[in-house]
């Protein structure tokens, strides 16, 4: 099908244009490839355009001025260019958020000028507008927040419609910022944001009470909102593990850089956090240092040992291991190899229905999901884990992974679930929001008992959480990883639910293997 994009002319006003803004886009448009549908939310509904292009007349800026842009549901790169020089591109995040763009001074022309947001060649449904070129930077006015608990937390500020704000955050070189978030060391920010109406919201993980404050400052106001988190979700006994963080310091990708990466997780409440660069052995324990978050967790060096044929993350890996060859691709020799790099406990098979390379671990003829049969059986018994939920990278079936889970046990592999959050960002995928709970004691998140942890995941004393925790025992006296045995033909099974405040479980659904 032929390409098709908008054409608007819009005539400046009498005024120079940096002295009040210019509406390019009044109208919020769907841009995507017609007939076609990325997201089943967009089945059925007309495409506007397949990339934006708008051509108004101007005349020479001065100073600097900034592009505003609204978007939701980016995915992949569509860059923007003003008169073929290009500002940027739209910030690659599905929430709904406010993109701005500096236009430097020069960059409008006397006469004609055209503004482009290109599309990727891959299909992106996305929606874009109001589109405005503003003289206004982003402050004018200030938040000051102060978390009366003096502890890592999560801050994240939208409009009243719920667009994430863009803002800036000071101390700038103590916190991780992006559009509409912060992560601070100790639950104390400066926001600098246009004057308007707010939402403030607080949180620190779904172990504790998300606060919500309704704010609205005016130009050149402090306004200072002061906040308690308190712990609603009882986890003794249990430590919250995410064992699929990456970096782009070392992983080259995504947006975190390691010391962000420490504010993140010492901000959403995981007490052992396991790197898992790609072919990479990082240490968290000098940036943790350098971010004065040690006492809130535990680093674990590990690897996600990323093949053409599958990523495996292993962990603990011993400090100067050398790294597994990511060019073997027969498990058969791979596996082995992941298992005799020093200090390694745990294997475990990542996101296994995701396409990377061509290949899906447990797609097409590699793995039949109703018999539990694979065609690297053999090489299952290297394997401790499997993630049955992976925050950034979610399955439209969400029992898809489960069910794949109790074939392999029906089959009788001997593996265990997890959940983590494949977190490449500061914002985009939250990390720990999919984690891991391995039964441990849990006294000091700085100094996790190690062996504890380890022994859990040999043993199966795993519970997989992404904003609940279920614990059940059998016949009151099986729980958790246990083989329960001697049953009679009535089973009694108890659950118990735990949410925070703002959570809830809507049922139980049961599958036996």
């Amino acid at each position: 099908m032929r390409a098709f994009y908008i054409l608007l002319a819009c005539v400046a006003a009498q005024k120079p244009l940096w002295a009040q803004d210019i509406v390019l886009e009044a109208k919020r448009l769907h841009l995507g490839k017609p007939g076609q549908f990325e997201w089943s939310i967009y089945e059925g509904r007309t495409v506007d355009a397949e990339r934006l292009e708008k051509r108004f007349e101007a005349k020479t800026n001065v100073q600097p001025l900034f592009l505003r842009l609204w978007q939701k549901d980016v995915k992949l790169s569509w860059p923007v260019f003003l008169n073929d020089k290009k500002l940027g591109s739209l910030t690659t995040a599905e929430t709904p958020l406010e993109c701005i763009l500096k236009v430097p001074a020069g960059a409008l022309k006397d006469g004609e000028n055209v503004l482009r947001i290109d599309a990727p060649p891959a299909l992106d449904d996305i929606e874009v507008g109001p589109v405005v070129l503003t003289v206004q930077d982003i402050g004018g006015a200030k938040i000051e927040v102060v978390v009366t608990n003096d502890m890592p937390c999560r801050i994240t500020l939208t409009r009243p419609d719920g667009t994430l704000q863009p803002l800036k955050a000071e101390p700038a070189d103590h916190v991780a910022a992006r559009t509409g978030v912060v992560y601070t060391p100790k639950g104390r920010v400066t926001l600098d944001v246009p004057p308007g109406d707010y939402v403030l919201h607080a949180g620190r993980g779904f172990e504790w009470c998300a606060e919500r404050q309704t704010l609205s400052v005016k130009a050149g106001e402090v306004k200072v909102a002061k906040i308690e988190l308190k712990r609603e979700v009882d986890t003794r006994g249990w430590i919250a593990v995410d064992s699929h963080i990456h970096t782009l310091t070392h992983s080259g990708h995504g947006d975190a850089t390691i010391d962000e990466r420490m504010l993140t997780i010492a901000g959403e409440g995981i007490e052992l956090a396991i790197s898992t660069d790609h072919n990479h052995h990082t240490d968290y324990a000098p940036a943790a240092a350098k971010r004065e978050v040690t006492q809130h967790f535990t680093p674990v060096i590990g690897n996600e040992v990323t093949t053409k044929h599958g990523h495996f993350n292993a962990f603990p890996v011993q400090s100067g291991a050398k790294v597994v060859d990511p060019n073997e691709q027969d498990w058969s020799r791979l596996l082995p190899a992941i298992r005799g790099t020093p200090g390694v406990e745990v294997i475990t098979l990542n996101h296994p229905r995701d396409l990377h390379s061509g290949f899906v671990p447990l797609g097409g003829v590699m793995f039949d999901p109703q018999t539990g049969k694979h065609r690297h059986a053999d090489a299952f018994s290297g394997l401790n884990a499997l993630e049955v939920i992976t925050s950034a990278a979610m399955q439209s079936d969400i029992e898809l992974l489960y069910r794949d889970w109790f074939a392999l046990l029906n089959r009788g592999h001997r593996i265990f679930a997890v959940g983590s959050s494949d977190s490449h960002d500061v914002n985009r995928f939250i990390l720990g929001q999919g984690r891991t709970y391995a039964m441990a004691k849990d006294d000091d998140p700085a100094a996790v008992n190690l062996g504890e942890v380890w022994r859990s995941y040999h043993e199966g004393r795993l519970l997989v959480s992404m904003g609940l925790l279920v614990t059940m025992t059998v016949d009151g006296r099986f729980g958790i990883g246990d083989t329960a045995t001697g049953l009679g033909d009535a089973l009694k099974v108890e659950c118990v639910i735990q949410s925070p405040s703002w959570k809830r479980a809507h049922g139980v659904l049961a599958r036996f293997s």
